[in-house]
């Protein structure tokens, strides 16, 4: 074999929900229809003022820059735009040299790790949390320490658990809200005690931000402005506006270490897509057109929600989750069912799509404490599909027991 490889590459297993796409078209190919509560892409268009202006600029003939390498950072006004839809949305008031946008937000996360790890720096992840962010930190080198966040605290981060994690070794804490795979909102508590250890050890905070304006209940915190110095935020335009596909994301914190992530960023992806960001700045500066989808975005998805939670509760009532705050997914712990059947959960996620066509993302793959977990997404079926999903799982681990 010429040459070898990088072994850290083995520590990428690959998107779980990409192999799960995978089977499931496979079934699709065999007539099969799918339930899928395992995807994390909304189920909802972009707003028809969006689509009607990109259409038009892409036979406007002036409109060179939608075909044309565009800057590293970001074209200048597309910046600009997202700064003043921060502000107009809460959050802090970003300096346009800030604000770093990417090619999508899996981009930013590889981006921001790979400029601020080296090899056997401590980095802190909840237990469950997203899966991606693990073979980041692994490949580049990290050592990743987790720390619970279990059901009975509502998915929010075990505090004493958090301040034994925080010693003087310790690179970087990972956080997302509104989480995946649960739904919480990280609380303001959680918050403050994450901003005022980070700042005490010299930490950074890398927070997870793709699911801010999905907000069903309470209020996202930005905690950037509990700890300016020490935070990077991560943002995407795959979730609210509903194109994942064009892949663009962006991020902002301190603008010295922006401008390191930026040269990291330029070598992996060159610039971010040009037409993405013409698209995303017809988004964000028709202020009252950009509102008016988030509140049918976030309806959207509130009313699958409901249909998820109330299905659980009338056909699992033994069955553990709490009610998301915001984002798109259920975590559910079925410790209670899976005892009975002697399987674990992904045994049962394979079973429920080889059996009953509803596809599910094990909970293992968003931490050790997960093995009796499933996540379950909302985003994209109807509330009927989703009630008929949830009870092809009850029925099946009734079958199972």
């Amino acid at each position: 074999m010429a040459g070898g490889y990088n072994k850290r590459v083995d520590l990428i297993t690959g998107s779980p929900t990409r192999k799960i796409d995978a089977v499931r078209e496979r079934l699709a190919r065999e007539g099969r229809d799918v339930i899928l509560l395992s995807t994390g892409q909304p189920g909802f268009l972009p707003p028809r003022f969006l689509r009607e202006r990109l259409a038009q600029a892409l036979l406007d003939e002036v409109f060179k820059k939608l075909y044309s390498y565009t800057p590293t950072p970001g074209y200048a006004d597309v910046r600009e735009a997202i700064a003043e839809d921060l502000a107009a949305l809460g959050g802090p008031r970003m300096e346009p040299d800030d604000i770093l946008v990417t090619a999508g937000g899996q981009e930013a996360m590889f981006a921001a790790l790979s400029t601020i790890l080296e090899p056997g720096d401590k980095v802190i992840l909840m237990d469950p949390t997203y899966f991606g962010y693990r073979p980041i930190v692994e490949y580049l080198g990290g050592r990743v320490e987790w720390v619970r966040a279990p059901p009975y605290l509502g998915f929010q981060p075990d505090e004493e658990r958090l301040k034994e994690a925080f010693t003087r070794d310790v690179k970087a804490v990972v956080l997302v809200s509104p989480d995946n795979p649960t739904g919480r909102l990280l609380s303001i508590e959680s918050a403050k005690l994450v901003a005022d250890l980070a700042v005490d050890t010299g930490a950074w905070i890398v927070y997870d931000e793709a699911y801010k304006t999905l907000v069903f209940e309470g209020e996202h915190v930005y905690l950037y402005k509990l700890a300016p110095d020490n935070t990077i935020s991560i943002n995407t335009f795959s979730k609210d506006p509903g194109f994942p596909g064009w892949r663009l994301g962006y991020l902002y914190g301190p603008g010295w270490i922006v401008g390191k992530i930026r040269l990291v960023s330029e070598e992996l992806v060159y610039c971010p897509p040009s037409i993405a960001q013409v698209a995303a700045k017809i988004y964000l500066e028709d202020r009252e057109g950009r509102l008016r989808h988030l509140e049918y975005a976030r309806e959207f998805l509130k009313t699958r929600m409901e249909a998820m939670a109330g299905a659980l509760e009338e056909m699992l009532p033994e069955a553990v989750f709490a009610r998301p705050g915001g984002s798109m997914f259920i975590t559910v712990d079925l410790s209670s069912y899976l005892s009975k059947a002697s399987i674990t959960s992904e045994d049962l996620s394979v079973k429920l799509l080889d059996e009953e066509s509803v596809a599910t993302v094990p909970g293992r793959y968003f931490g050790p404490s997960g093995d009796t977990m499933l996540r379950l997404s909302f985003a994209t079926e109807t509330p009927e599909r989703i009630r008929e999903g949830i009870g092809r799982l009850a029925r099946l681990l009734e079958r199972l027991a």
